[in-house]
């Protein structure tokens, strides 16, 4: 198929439509504003579509989560406050919803949610400091939300990191915080509470979501995109993780996530720093980076 020399904001509402994107829907989006190609008008288009598809009655809600850094926290990191306005490494759609009139964001420091519709207060009003960083999906997954992830490389439901926090597996405790901005206007420093998780091995759910019915491939102006029932998407997550807890893991030896910081790993420190060396010593980039990294160290 030709790729669509400029996408209009008609032409992605088409789109949206044909994939199946009813109105009233509540809708969860993850989106690679590049992979859909020159569009006209930029990110502000393609919500402007997505709104206009699922209508005043329809709700829609993004991941807008924040950097957070590692501690204890440097005197530069420590001073980029997370507030609702902070900009988000999600994406220009996202950041586009961020900065909408409409919308409403989540009060979680790190994992802030943006949503535009009538259900956006009763989702994000209730995700707090107090909240664990993907309760958001696991209620929308209730309600029986759809996702849409358009780009090949974002395409993911969100559910495969609730299902891995409600299987309670056992982690390395992370080392990740940020300063926030609390409701009483004072500054305070939130430490990540749930489980870092590599997503690099999420794409081996994709069989099971269709062998399921809960995938449906379709294309968004030049993106691969696909739709998901998120209740579906989890009920498979949780049963496959039942059968085998291992299954989330990525099939990269260097990984330390996969390989070493959980307490079902199966690898070990030697292995993963052998593989790592040899990922260097045959990958010009990444030898290069490493060298510029303990440099700037230095």
């Amino acid at each position: 198929m030709n790729n669509k020399d400029t996408i209009t904001e008609e032409s992605l509402i088409e789109d949206i439509k044909k994939a199946g994107v009813p109105e009233g829907c509540l809708l969860h989006l993850k989106v690679s504003l590049k992979s859909i190609g020159k569009v006209e008008g930029g990110p502000q288009t393609v919500l402007n579509a997505i709104l206009k598809v699922v209508g005043d009655s329809g709700t829609i809600v993004i991941d807008s989560f924040v950097t957070s850094y590692p501690l204890p926290l440097s005197e530069k990191n420590a001073s980029n406050i997370s507030t609702n306005e902070s900009p988000s490494f999600a994406g220009a759609v996202a950041n586009a919803m961020v900065k909408h009139p409409k919308s409403v964001r989540s009060k979680h420091p790190i994992q802030r949610f943006t949503a535009i519709g009538p259900l956006a207060h009763e989702l994000m009003d209730n995700h707090t400091p107090e909240s664990g960083g993907y309760d958001v999906l696991e209620r929308m997954a209730k309600m029986n939300a759809l996702n849409l992830s358009i780009g090949r490389k974002v395409i993911g439901v969100g559910t495969t990191h609730v299902a891995i926090e409600k299987m309670k597996y056992k982690k390395k405790p992370s080392n990740m915080a940020v300063n926030y901005l609390a409701d009483d206007g004072s500054v305070k420093c939130f430490v990540a509470d749930w489980k870092w998780t590599c997503s690099a091995g999420f794409p081996k759910f994709l069989p099971l979501y269709e062998k399921g019915g809960a995938l449906k491939w379709v294309k968004i102006g030049n993106a691969e995109a696909a739709l998901t029932n998120m209740n579906k998407t989890l009920d498979i997550e949780q049963k496959r993780l039942e059968e085998d807890p291992r299954f989330f893991f990525c099939d990269d030896p260097t990984c330390k996530s996969c390989r070493l910081e959980w307490e079902h790993s199966t690898g070990n420190y030697f292995s993963v720093k052998f593989y790592s060396a040899i990922k260097l010593l045959t990958n010009p980039d990444a030898l290069k980076y490493w060298i510029k990294n303990k440099t700037n160290k230095h």
